[in-house]
This record gives C-alpha cells, structure tokens and sequence, in this order.
C-alpha cells in the first residue's frame, strides 16, 4: 500500500508530542549502550546472553565438536516437540543447520519459507533450494517486489518501534506478512544469533567500531550545536533513567522470541551473513563463489565499512569534529548497569537488540507470527560462548567448530560457503530509485526534520541532494544510506508518538 504523505507541524514551533530530542541526538551520535527508551512504549526485546566466558584452549576438537552438535539437536527438538515446523530459511550455514535438524526431528513435517527480493544472493538462494531437497522439507519461496519496499518502508519502522538503516529489514516486514498470509506460523524457527554466539563474522568488532566513526562523524553535519553539546555525556556516566535490553538480575533466562517472554521448556533466528568456498573445516579444497545478482544494478551495502574519499566541498557544514568524531568508546563498551563480562558478549547484547532481532522478533509480531531464534537459547548458547577462539575463527572462516559439527547434515557446498554481505539496495542501487528519492523527500523536508529539534536541517538537505547525485557504488553511499534511513525513521517515529503524560 502507498505511504501517505508526511503531515506537518507549522514552521518554528517545536512539537508539543513526540520523541525526546535528547534520545535522538544520542541514537544518532551512537552515545547510548542502548536507545530502548527512544519509544517509552516500545516493547522490550528481552535480550539476554549467558556471562559465558571462552575456555582459553582447545581440548579435544572432536569431542567439542560432539558436545556443540548434541546442544544443537537437543534445542532444535525441544521447539519440534513443541509443535513448531516452519523454518525461514535464506541458504546460508545457519538456517541450513536449523532445517536439517528441524527435519531429523520431524521428517516430511518442516515448511521452509525463503525471501525472493532482488538483493538477495543467488548462490543462497540455490542453496536454500538444495537444503529443502536434501530435508525433503516443503519450500515455499515468498516473492518481495521491489516496489513494495518504499512503499511499506513507514509500516516497517512503526512495527519496528525503531530506526531502520537497510532495506532488508523492510524485505524482512514483508516477507512476515506474506509468509502469514499463506499460511505461515503460528511459530517460525530463525537463524538470528548464530553469529554472534559462534564467531561467525571474522574482525567485526573492527569494522563495527569503524562504522560507528563514519555515523559519528555524518552525525556532527546533522546534529545542530545544542545536540553536539549533549551528547557529550560519552565522557561521563549516564544519567538515571538511560536503560539496555539486559534482564533485571535473576530473571529468567530462556529461548528469545517476539513476545519476549521465556518459551515453556522450548529453547530458541536467521540472520547470517552468506557464504564463498576457500580452506574448508574438513579440508576440502574449493573455489570462492561469485556473488550472485539478478540485476545490472551496482549492489550498496550500507553496513559496510569505508570512510576513504569524503569531499565535504558540497555539504552544508555542521560543528567541528574536534575529538568527537574518532577513537571514542563504542556503544557496547559505555557505561551500563550490569555490563557484560567481556567485549564480544557486549557487543553481541548491542547488535542483537539494536539491529538484527527488531526486524525479526518485532516485525513479525506485527502479522501475529511469533519468531524464535534457536542459536540465542540459553542452553545452546552457553555452550558455544565457551568454546575457545582457536575453534571457531580458522584459515579465515567464522563458525569453524560449527560448520564441522554439521558435517552430517549440510552438504560441503552449503556449509563451506563463505560469507558474503547482505546488501540492502536502497535509493540509489534500487530498481525503484525514483520512489526511495520520492520517500527521502517527503519525510526529510525541512519541517519535518526541525520537528526533531535537535538536527541541522540545512546541513542534512545539503548532504541528501549530494547523496542523489553519487554514483550507485560510491563509496560514501552506504555510510550516507544508514543516515538517512535513521533520519527518515526518526521523522516517522515522531509522527505516531504520543506526547508523554
């Protein structure tokens, strides 16, 4: 369905309703370890992770290897024996493993549900057909039209009840919605976690904390002076009342799912990376796979890490970057109550609740699916956080222990794949351009984006036309994208909230 236009508030007066301008500014700042209070009414995800540390040495591989594949068969049976038999399923190693084991578990009984949307990788795709063939489960492959992507662009933020940053968590909103409609559910198995548990993406916190430097440093152009003066609190503690996703102590730890409650005895997303074959877990040789596309248009990711070549000549110039716009602590790492013992598991906690389950857990919710994520179970997650690094990170793999594990259930060609990025095309790199550049316009127009409060609304209409004039794969369109997609979130999210009591 068409998204109506933006209604307005009059020039020059702040919104009596709405966001706080001090979560916005922090949101897009990264000052917060966490924006679950950007929305009051937002309901919590529940994010929990076991305070695991890894063993520092590898005992014996084969019998961890036992030890990780027996943890994955007993949480995957727990959800079977629970009634759920339909598994999203994307061809990468992550929801492969999940829909073998769902099939071992309940032969002939497992639906796999796929995404066809144009950005979606080919060689996954394949993948995810041969992983049915092999299950003998029944796929069934939802097509995503581009067109709707822009057009549900606004529904997909509100049943997020946050900032989306890339089309696929739109494609995700969708792909729910369809999927209910043909009957999906009630419950559906995800991949989602997987990575963060087992190592899955090889020098991540690096290219996380690099990205978080280009959206500080696009920050300071959007930001007005007031806001840049607020977020300061990155030096000093946060003030009573800045909450995280982590459970109060002694809560029950148990599957996450969208309701964000414990499953009653079920442990429990599908969200990997793809793969590309090289050095393989069980030493085949192979060739690394091509990254397949449907269409001539030059694929953006807009999580991807570059920052070379800004000429700043053509954008409106914010405050200066003094020592704001570099070598700050990340987001994960600043002060929170009952922080995580390591990086990797704050980390993890951040990126799970701030960018990958919302889409999954909250973007299904809203077509009453309810979503789990197996790889996020206390108990399959507690044993793989404590395997060694020296097993999970090898001849450039992430999962490494895990993709040997599966050996028996997922064929060379899916398990050995190489990661390869998720791309979101958006304005720029889309079928539909015109209409993501029609959407930018009218929910970034002036009055829309004072209604904010805190943003520089000439220096981010400067640095949206520049973004309009790049070339589809400049190497400033990702970073620009991730921007502007919060931007135009934000303004949506003020639109619909409620003025507080």
């Amino acid at each position: 369905m068409p998204t109506r236009a933006p209604k307005v508030s009059p020039a020059g007066k702040a919104p009596s309703r709405g966001l706080s301008p001090r979560a916005v500014g922090d949101l897009l700042f990264h000052a917060r370890a966490s924006n679950a209070d950007l929305q009051l009414e937002a309901v919590p995800l529940g994010v929990t992770l076991p305070r695991v540390l890894r063993e520092a040495e590898a005992r014996d591989e084969e019998e961890l290897a036992a030890r990780l594949l027996s943890a994955w068969s007993d949480t995957v049976r727990a959800h079977v024996e629970a009634g759920t038999h339909d598994v999203s399923l994307s061809g990468g190693v992550d929801s492969a493993a999940l829909c073998a084991m769902a099939a071992r578990h309940a032969p002939q009984k497992v639906r796999a549900w796929t995404m066809d949307v144009h950005f979606a990788d080919a060689v996954e795709r394949s993948n995810a057909r041969r992983m049915a063939k092999v299950t003998g489960a029944e796929l069934v492959d939802v097509l995503i039209p581009d067109s709707v992507l822009p057009d549900l662009f606004e529904h997909a933020v509100l049943a997020n009840q946050t900032v989306i940053l890339n089309a696929r968590a739109v494609a995700s909103y969708v792909f729910y919605l369809e999927a209910q409609r043909q009957g999906a559910g009630p419950v559906l198995l995800s991949g989602a976690g997987a990575d963060e548990v087992l190592q899955g993406t090889p020098g991540v916190l690096a290219a996380a904390k690099a990205r978080v430097d280009e959206d500080r440093t696009l920050a300071v152009r959007a930001l007005g002076f007031e806001a840049m003066a607020a977020v300061d609190n990155l030096r000093a503690p946060f003030r009573a009342g800045s909450r995280d996703h982590e459970e109060p102590p002694g809560a029950a730890r148990g599957a996450v799912d969208n309701s964000g409650s414990p499953l009653d005895g079920a442990p429990h997303g599908d969200q990997e990376s793809k793969p590309s074959t090289g050095h393989f877990p069980s030493g085949n040789g192979g060739s690394d796979q091509a990254l397949g596309r449907r269409e001539d248009s030059t694929p953006v990711d807009n999580l991807r890490t570059v920052s070379e070549g800004w000429n700043s000549d053509h954008v409106s110039r914010g405050p200066p970057v003094d020592n704001l716009g570099t070598g700050l602590a990340a987001p994960w790492e600043l002060p929170q109550e009952e922080a995580l013992p390591s990086e990797e598991l704050r980390y993890a906690k951040w990126v799970l609740a701030e960018l990958i389950l919302p889409p999954e857990l909250r973007g299904a919710r809203a077509h009453g699916l309810t979503v789990r994520t197996p790889y996020l179970d206390e108990g399959f997650a507690r044993v793989a956080l404590a395997l060694p690094e020296s097993v999970l990170q090898r001849d450039g793999f992430g999962k490494w222990l895990f993709r040997h594990a599966v050996r028996s259930l997922v064929p060379d060609e899916v398990r050995l794949a190489r990661k390869t990025p998720r791309y979101g095309h958006t304005a720029l790199s889309s079928p539909v351009r015109s209409r993501w550049l029609e959407l930018y316009r009218a929910w970034l127009s002036p009055a829309r984006l004072d209604s904010l409060q805190v943003i520089n609304t000439q220096g981010v209409l400067g640095l949206m036309e520049r973004y309009f004039r790049l070339p589809p794969d400049d190497a400033q369109a990702g970073p620009m994208d991730r921007l502007l997609m919060r931007l135009m979130s934000l303004a949506m999210l003020q639109a619909h909230t409620k003025a507080p009591p």
